[in-house]
């Protein structure tokens, strides 16, 4: 006789994240996450550098890195969130 019976909740996986893609996007959710993640990096870090940095296109490029920064952000939350679920 078995200690825990075999339709435990402790013995069940939980399914993974289903996420619904449109049919015309060539991103999966992990690249496009991933294509977030360094494009945040990317923008965050050009808009430290120009902070810091005296030189004559710093102003622009700090403000651009920030909007981009802003973008980058924004995408990494559309793709994070879970879809809605229909009521039954």
């Amino acid at each position: 006789m078995n200690a825990l019976p075999e339709n435990t909740d402790l013995n069940r996986s939980k399914d993974k994240k289903t996420f619904r893609q449109c049919k015309d996007c060539p991103l999966t959710p992990s690249k496009t996450k991933t294509a977030a993640k360094v494009g945040m990096v990317a923008t965050l870090g050009a808009s430290a550098a120009s902070g810091l940095l005296k030189f004559k296109g710093a102003k622009p490029l700090h403000l651009w890195a920030s909007v981009a920064f802003i973008g980058f952000t924004a995408l990494h939350w559309a793709v994070s969130t879970r879809p809605q679920r229909t009521t039954r």
